[in-house]
């Protein structure tokens, strides 16, 4: 049963929202581009209808939004049902309840997989200070305490999220990434996020922003779609990991690498790991046109109820993720990447 009111979900889409035009591609600043196609929001009713192009640069090969939302309209594309509030709500204060929740436990297995190919490069121990960028509720943080003994630092742009986190145990800040000034100008050996540099303004800022906060001889590590996929060209503007219109940017593992070293990091490695949410976002937006959204909603939910702890959800994304596992064995990459950056010593 969904905990969101009937009146949120029954707003009306807005149309001819805010926008902001984006001459330049967000990672390289080039101007050299064309239109890929154009992609409007299928996963929430009640967002926008507005069509948005789909730029690629023809230098670095990163996708972008321009015109994209402006950050007056961030109200409209991330309706209040959007997953991640669902999420801090159902936390509600009660973090074992929060800790028990099937979403939570699976994401923090996930992570604890993702994040292992980082001690290759360093040496994971509880010394270690570390910074997670979008640390919403604070699972992340928890899954690297619980599995390195790490207690790292969150920003999260959500107060709510921020409180959350507080009540696990953690130092939290409700701001921008952008804007965030530690005391004493502290800087980190591992400075961390998940799926949050394609929902900036701009890659390069937080990029020139992290290489600022990461000590000499650290780690910048960011989780992302990868565009160099056969599903992300074969599904085109079907394909779940554009998350329409609240994805402003996206990279392959070459645009990726080249924006780290733009502001001075060192690549180390790119790897990558399943994401079924991807898969259940492209299957939602094939089947909308012939089944209507009812149903497509109920076959592949992708607002906040594809989080729910059903039977088919859990299956379904079981499912998505041995395809994801499969594409990883023969192909060697999937949909979703994890880029390891260190500053070099000076």
């Amino acid at each position: 049963m969904s905990t969101v009111p009937q009146s949120v979900l029954e707003r009306r889409p807005a149309e001819g929202i805010a926008k902001c035009e984006v001459p330049r591609c967000p990672a390289c600043e080039s101007a050299r581009r064309r239109q890929r196609t154009t992609v409007r929001e299928h996963e929430y009713a009640n967002s926008t209808t507005d069509a948005f192009p789909l730029m690629e640069c023809l230098d670095c090969g990163a996708w972008y939004l321009s015109p994209r939302p402006d950050v007056s309209a961030l109200d409209v594309i991330y309706p209040p049902n959007y997953y991640v509030y669902v999420l801090e709500s159902k936390s509600g204060g009660d973090v074992d309840a929060a800790r028990r929740g099937l979403f939570s436990r699976l994401a923090s297995r996930l992570f604890r997989k993702r994040i292992r190919p980082i001690a290759k490069y360093m040496g994971l121990t509880a010394e270690k200070t570390r910074l997670d960028i979008g640390c919403g509720n604070g699972s992340v943080l928890e899954a690297m305490r619980d599995e390195f003994g790490i207690v790292g630092t969150g920003i999260d742009f959500s107060e709510q999220a921020v409180a959350h986190c507080r009540q696990r145990g953690f130092a939290a800040h409700a701001c921008r990434f952008e804007d965030y000034a530690p005391e004493g100008g502290e800087t980190y050996d591992l400075v961390h996020s998940s799926h949050v540099i394609e929902h900036v303004e701009s890659p390069l800022a937080y990029m020139q922003k992290a290489f600022e906060l990461t000590r000499p001889g650290g780690l910048n590590v960011f989780i992302t779609p990868n565009t160099a996929t056969w599903e992300a060209r074969w599904f085109g503007r079907h394909w779940g990991g554009l998350h329409v219109p609240r994805h402003w940017t996206l990279l392959d593992p070459q645009s990726a690498r080249r924006l780290g070293e733009r502001v001075g990091f060192e690549h180390l490695e790119t790897c990558f790991s399943t994401n079924g949410t991807f898969w259940t976002w492209t299957f939602h937006s094939l089947t909308l046109p012939w089944l209507g959204r009812r149903l497509s909603d109920a076959l592949f939910p992708s607002d906040h109820r594809f989080i729910e702890s059903s039977l088919w959800n859990i299956a379904r994304i079981a499912a998505f993720t041995y395809l994801d596992k499969a594409n990883c064995l023969l192909l060697g990459q999937s949909s979703n990447m994890l880029c390891i950056f260190r500053r070099p010593t000076e």
